[in-house]
């Protein structure tokens, strides 16, 4: 099962557009990608990430992920990174 973390910068967006973001990623992955941190202030809502865990592929997220963010009508760049457990052998 893969998992990823994401982030998303929005260009001068509103607490709003990241909710708008959030929502449409979830409906995007069916439900599998979710909020696992968020900033307490206002002015930091760019620093948002999203896990996901699931058999989704690497283009199925960065597609989801460019669909999100094209809907909220901003201007965005995105990361996407593929966590790996380390083994210790």
């Amino acid at each position: 099962m893969a998992r990823f973390t994401t982030r998303i910068q929005l260009e001068n967006a509103t607490a709003k557009d990241y909710s708008n973001l959030q929502t449409q990623l979830a409906l995007d992955t069916s439900g599998v990608i979710k909020k696992s941190s968020s900033p307490s202030k206002e002015k930091n809502i760019a620093n948002t990430e999203f896990s996901l865990e699931g058999n989704i592929s690497i283009q199925e997220i960065t597609a989801a992920v460019v669909n999100a963010a094209a809907k909220t009508g901003r201007k965005y760049s995105f990361t996407i990174i593929r966590n790996k457990a380390i083994s210790n052998n």
